[in-house]
């Protein structure tokens, strides 16, 4: 795969430094413990590389998704810039029996422009709700604990999208408007194609989102999300509500905060599905403890409403890079 990556560094490089950007990023998640899906199976808490047993029904492990990529562009005139992004899916989803190992790029592989106008981007990428409401999860969608994910209330709703063609407005006067169309995915047989919009306002401390997508199967719901925001310096709080997070029926309030106390990030999620009367919490606790480098505890726990409830926890360290290959 590096052999392909030159060829592109040195075309980059044709164009002239000053005008191109090309950077390796990603990240290294290693933790302990056990998700949700784990405990209703009867499994113990083991090592976990970061997004292994992702595709087992355990949404994944650790706390973010072991991954890397490149990403970059340069400007084609005045005003105009040409960018993309690659990014890998966890490293073990190639080594699995029967996963789709021809797609190496399996996380995000796109190509767009931008300039005064906005932004247009086409290809493989997180959805319009994805992008727009994940930051109103203080804890990033964590894998084995998110309370909005195992709730099925989360605003953020729904992941990445096949030839999905997006654009993406520039702020204006605190408004900023997202809209997305993306064909239907060739792996289901009773996929359609998606429609998606969403609109954020955003004025100091204070933020707030709506966001929605048409259903990607026939006979599936549709997808509404909205979130709201304010900091308050000692800490920042969340409220949010969803109805049909991945196709589902389910429907119900979120809520959030976090705060920063002697060094340490410290917050909690809630949720409530109304449809199931699940609900969902999770507490989690964060720190850099070196230059790029994270230490964390993060703990989940899953009321299932008549049946067991269930926990899940991971205790871990991730590793953020993003390196400059070519640039001013």
């Amino acid at each position: 795969m590096f052999k392909k990556l030159i060829p592109a560094a040195a075309l980059l490089a044709t164009v002239g430094v000053a005008h191109a950007e090309l950077n390796v990023y990603g990240l290294v998640d290693v933790s302990y413990g056990k998700s949700i899906a784990d405990d209703a199976n009867g499994k113990g808490a083991r090592w976990h590389s970061g997004g292994d047993d992702g595709g087992n029904g355990g949404g994944g492990q650790g706390n973010s998704t072991t991954r890397f990529g490149i990403k970059g562009g340069m400007e084609l005139s005045e005003g105009l810039r040409a960018n993309f992004k690659l990014e890998s899916a966890e490293i073990d989803h190639y080594l699995k029996v029967g996963q789709n190992s021809k797609t190496f790029f399996a996380r995000q592989a796109w190509a767009g422009l931008s300039g005064g106008f906005g932004e247009v981007r086409f290809g493989r990428q997180d959805s319009v709700p994805f992008q727009v409401m994940g930051a109103y999860d203080f804890n990033g969608q964590a894998n084995v604990v998110s309370a909005l994910a195992n709730s099925g209330v989360a605003p953020w709703g729904r992941g990445r999208q096949t030839q999905s063609l997006q654009y993406i407005s520039p702020s204006v006067n605190g408004f900023k408007a997202q809209i997305g169309v993306a064909a239907k995915e060739d792996s289901t047989d009773n996929a359609k194609a998606a429609t998606s919009g969403a609109l954020t306002y955003a004025a100091g401390k204070f933020s707030v989102s709506v966001a929605a997508e048409s259903s990607r199967t026939q006979g599936g719901e549709n997808f509404t999300g909205v979130a709201g925001s304010y900091d308050f310096g000692f800490a920042k709080v969340m409220a949010g509500y969803a109805e049909g997070f991945y196709g589902s029926k389910s429907y119900g309030p979120s809520f959030g905060v976090v705060a920063p106390i002697a060094g340490f990030n410290v917050g909690m999620h809630y949720g409530k599905d109304n449809e199931s009367k699940v609900d969902a919490t999770e507490f989690f606790v964060n720190r850099e403890i070196f230059k790029n480098t994270y230490a964390y505890f993060d703990y989940g726990h899953k009321d299932n409403h008549h049946a067991r409830s269930n926990k899940a926890y991971a205790l871990g360290v991730i590793y953020v890079f993003d390196l400059e290959v070519l640039g001013r």
